[in-house]
């Protein structure tokens, strides 16, 4: 199959309308297109190195064609198999939509669960942030150097919470979190299916003005940036006295 492997073949890839979700793995590949044939779906310009790659190898049920003189051979095959069909091509991330229910993007402790799930990682990052509860960072910075936390900055979560970014971290009690773009993941995770990533985002985050902070329930808060203000004693006092006089 050597000599079909050239880089200006195009490849294809069939399966089932049935087993339409085995396609999540290729979704974010931008190059593809995606047609529908009645009970089929088509995916085009496959390159010889993605249909050799383990995301295409893991779909059950396909079947995958290249492109010769306006025919079709199968995969490993030098004899035409069928004609070209005509079909209406879209780029596959808008022919299948990532699809989720509707949340409070206001709360972390949502009963709503999303695709993402949390599973532990052997990767090691830089934690970034920190969240604790807002008493233990009142008490905390009432008896730090104000030189301890002037290069973090944070935010309220929930009323009782505060949201802290920056290094390094402070000494107190508190779950640690790294940064994977707009998610705030906790430390020690990751995502099991990590290409989903940037369709989450867009979705959850459109404008991309919010930290997306995932928790390991699969629940997850919105931080929004211009949220986020300089970390010091007297704003987090001020904060708290705001709610208590909302309270």
């Amino acid at each position: 199959m050597a000599k079909h492997a050239a880089n200006d073949l195009v490849y294809y890839l069939v399966i089932d309308e049935a087993h339409r979700d085995d396609l999540a793995a290729i979704r974010p590949w931008q190059n593809l297109k995606l047609a529908y044939d009645q009970a089929q779906i088509w995916v085009k310009d496959l390159s010889y190195v993605q249909v050799e790659s383990p995301e295409v190898k893991c779909i059950p049920y396909k079947t995958l064609y290249y492109e010769s003189e306006g025919k079709l051979c199968l995969l490993n095959s030098l004899l035409p198999d069928r004609r070209l069909p005509s079909l209406l091509w879209t780029p596959i991330e808008r022919a299948l939509p990532v699809k989720l229910p509707s949340f409070n993007h206001n709360y972390f402790g949502l009963a709503q669960k999303v695709a993402l799930q949390l599973t532990a990682s052997e990767a090691e990052h830089e934690a970034e942030v920190m969240i604790t509860r807002l008493d233990t960072l009142e008490a905390y910075l009432g008896t730090a150097s104000a030189v301890r936390s002037g290069p973090l900055s944070w935010a309220l979560l929930n009323h009782d919470k505060a949201f802290i970014a920056g290094t390094p971290m402070l000494p107190v009690d508190g779950e640690v979190y790294w940064r994977k773009g707009h998610f705030i993941i906790p430390a020690g995770y990751e995502f099991e299916l990590d290409m989903l990533c940037p369709a989450m985002d867009d979705l959850l985050n459109p404008d991309h003005d919010s930290w997306i902070v995932w928790n390991r329930d699969n629940t997850y808060a919105l931080v929004a940036k211009d949220d986020m203000q300089p970390l010091s004693l007297g704003s987090v006092r001020a904060t708290t006295q705001q709610l208590i006089s909302t309270s």
